[in-house]
């Protein structure tokens, strides 16, 4: 049977905390028993009734730590190095997965040579709506290393993304946690230098629009990022022109032009391809 890990970090988070945790615990691939759970909440030592909120719901799902840590990043560090699942991903307070999303994932990393995987890019609300969604047109390395997704073309949504364990191999925990906002870029850069980025056409998670949120700061985001991202050439703005085509596309063209990138449910056959 497989493992799947995810780490969810928090702090003060009692108004969100209980519906991403029911989010996780009751996938259906957990309550059919096709897959193992580890879930390590790692919770920065919350003033608020956010523990008491992980403890209604999660029902002896979780693991919980609750300690003082520096930031976000820490948490996640902390979280991983414990993960010991064949599949990961992480989850904040407030986002939230579709019910079926670790069945569709499985299914994937299952039948496909598949090492690093993100799903339709969704948003809710503040009231928990599905508002919006788009597919992904796709991630190139290049573009990806010089900090292209974020600030010329959308980002890359990490409440989709999931990947094999042996990535986790490529990250440095004691320079990780000196993030505060890009954390994420950091793991997809790391990622893209060893694997590539695959796309399936399913609804896998979401991003909560809430005030407050770290992710509102992106002039900080965008530091960090570049902190870290390579210089763009001229390579990388002829092909920023391309696909900034592409992405402001429909779907169909999407697909025709990715297709090895892409995975799609044939309903005649009843799988993905």
């Amino acid at each position: 049977m497989d493992k799947i890990s995810i780490v969810t970090p928090c702090y003060n988070a009692e108004k969100y905390i209980a519906e991403t945790v029911h989010s996780v615990i009751t996938q259906t691939a957990v309550e059919s028993g096709r897959v193992e759970l580890e879930y390590i909440i790692c919770d920065g030592g919350s003033t608020d009734r956010t523990i008491e909120r992980i403890n209604s719901v999660h029902n002896g799902l979780a693991k919980v730590i609750s300690e003082p840590d520096t930031g976000m990043y820490h948490a996640l560090s902390k979280g991983f190095q414990q993960a010991t699942g064949d599949i990961c991903a992480y989850l904040n307070a407030g986002d939230y997965y579709s019910r079926h999303a670790f069945d569709v994932v499985l299914d994937l990393f299952e039948t496909k040579p598949v090492k690093w995987l993100t799903g339709l890019n969704v948003s809710y609300n503040d009231r928990s709506q599905f508002v919006s969604s788009f597919l992904p047109y796709k991630y190139r390395k290049n573009l990806l290393g010089c900090g292209y997704y974020g600030m010329k073309l959308p980002f890359l949504q990490q409440e989709s993304t999931f990947w094999s364990r042996e990535l986790n191999e490529f990250i440095d925990y004691d320079f990780w946690p000196t993030f505060k906002y890009a954390g994420d870029y950091y793991l997809w850069r790391r990622f893209s230098e060893v694997a590539e980025l695959k796309i399936v056409d399913a609804y896998l998670g979401g991003f909560r629009f809430h005030e407050g949120q770290l992710s509102e700061n992106l002039e900080a985001y965008f530091a960090e990022m570049r902190s870290i991202g390579t210089k763009a050439g001229i390579k990388e703005f002829i092909t920023l022109q391309f696909d900034r085509l592409i992405w402001k596309g429909d779907a169909k063209l999407k697909k025709r032009l990715n297709p090895d990138g892409l995975f799609q449910y044939d309903h005649r056959q009843q799988t993905w391809v």
